[in-house]
């Protein structure tokens, strides 16, 4: 029996996973560290979160921008790039005096370097390397995200109940300046090792194993877009807003929940956990969706059954009265919101080809990005309106049916595979 070749796409997963671990675990351990750094600079929490704005309005603005880079200079200079700089900035942050400097190490050193490591980066490097086992390669890299919020957060409370915040974010920028080394070092041997066979996801003699590439939806070579054809295709714009829509309920629901079910007499340590409960749902379904979208016929398919568990948990939501439904929720729409993670980047490489996906996919990320910076404002808004969130739990759930008919209405091009 032949030796089967390890196949090194699975590498450059590796490398994906951990960037959106780092990135992802960071971004929720903010909340962590917010408290003791607004207290000893002297500002106010509303100042003291003028940073984070700052941070996810980059990451809408620069992922067009990073996305162009990527198709330009590709993914293995600007994932190792991204690293380094986001290291720099959690580094410097541990030299914060007043607001300005805050802003300027977090949301703009740190903000920049973020979007050298998020979606658009990643997802484009592990697509460039697969197509029959796309889906479960995305799905592969995007669980770091779901084990990083799970990890990441605890372990600098720990830091910083030993050493101070200070210590904590010095930690933290260590810990990503240093994978930019392993990162570049894998992601350098792109062009050496890659050959053409690359999208059977295995070499050709890997053990005498037939693949048979026609058990799941896939492109053909001659089908790669440009970012201004993209633009003028009713299919990426429907893309978008369904994000835009979509994310407006997601991220109104993640910053309110344990909010949401205090106020229901639920003790601050089971709303807490609650989180954690999602964040671990959320790990299975990046797995289960990206292996079920390399089943399908077409990937959006796959993307379904996610728009009816976060509908179902949003109806839970609106009627909990005790942990055991806040659980329930929380199992089920960890589930349907981590589809989106895998799928939805599988979907843009299906129908636009993968040599611009950079640009493509940065596009449709920057809808995601305002999405979640318009979700938690109006949930915070319709709650100092009505007093109570149930209005804003109708609402995240008609966002949901009205993503779901934008994404049903794309059409695949004739090009892909039956």
């Amino acid at each position: 029996m032949g030796k089967r070749n390890f196949y090194y796409g699975w590498l450059i997963v590796g490398v994906a996973f951990f960037a959106l671990f780092l990135n992802y675990g960071i971004r929720n351990t903010s909340t962590v560290l917010f408290k003791d750094v607004v207290k000893d600079i002297g500002v106010s929490r509303g100042a003291g979160s003028i940073p984070f704005t700052v941070m996810v309005a980059l990451y809408a603005i620069g992922a067009p921008i990073v996305g162009k880079l990527i198709d330009k200079f590709g993914p293995s200079r600007i994932l190792p790039t991204g690293l380094a700089l986001a290291g720099l900035g959690l580094c410097l942050c541990s030299k914060i005096s007043n607001l300005a400097t805050f802003i300027l190490f977090f949301g703009i050193i740190f903000g920049i370097g973020g979007n050298g490591i998020g979606l658009v980066p990643t997802n484009t490097a592990v697509a460039s390397w697969f197509r029959r086992r796309m889906g479960l390669a995305l799905g592969i890299a995007s669980v770091g995200i779901g084990l990083g919020t799970v990890i990441i957060p605890p372990l600098t409370q720990w830091v910083l109940s030993t050493w101070g915040w200070r210590a904590s974010f010095l930690f933290l920028g260590l810990l990503t300046s240093v994978s930019a080394i392993p990162a570049y070092l894998i992601m350098r041997k792109e062009r050496d090792q890659r050959n053409i066979n690359h999208l059977n996801d295995f070499p050709d003699n890997s053990g005498g194993i037939k693949r048979n590439l026609s058990d799941a939806p896939s492109v053909l070579p001659d089908g790669d877009w440009t970012l201004r054809e993209a633009l003028r295709s009713a299919n990426l714009w429907k893309i978008f807003f369904s994000f835009v829509i979509l994310v407006v309920a997601l991220y109104g629901v993640l910053l309110h929940q344990v909010p949401y079910a205090t106020d229901k007499g639920i003790s601050k340590s089971m709303a807490t956990l609650s989180v954690t409960v999602a964040g671990i749902s959320s790990i299975a379904g990046r797995f289960f969706f990206g292996w079920l979208s390399d089943k399908t016929k077409t990937r959006k398919l796959a993307i379904y059954p996610a728009y009816i568990m976060v509908t179902i948990a949003l109806v839970i939501l609106i009627y909990i009265k005790n942990s055991l439904m806040l659980f329930a929720y929380a199992a089920v729409y960890g589930l349907g919101y981590a589809a989106y993670g895998p799928v939805l980047p599988a979907i843009v490489a299906d129908i636009f080809g993968k040599k611009n996906m950079g640009s493509i996919f940065g596009a449709v990320t920057a809808g995601g990005a305002i999405g979640g910076a318009v979700g938690p404002y109006v949930t915070g808004l319709l709650y100092d309106l009505t007093g109570g969130y149930a209005y804003a739990w109708l609402l995240g759930i008609i966002c949901s049916l009205i993503s779901f008919a934008l994404i049903a209405s794309v059409k695949y091009p004739s090009r892909l595979k039956p």
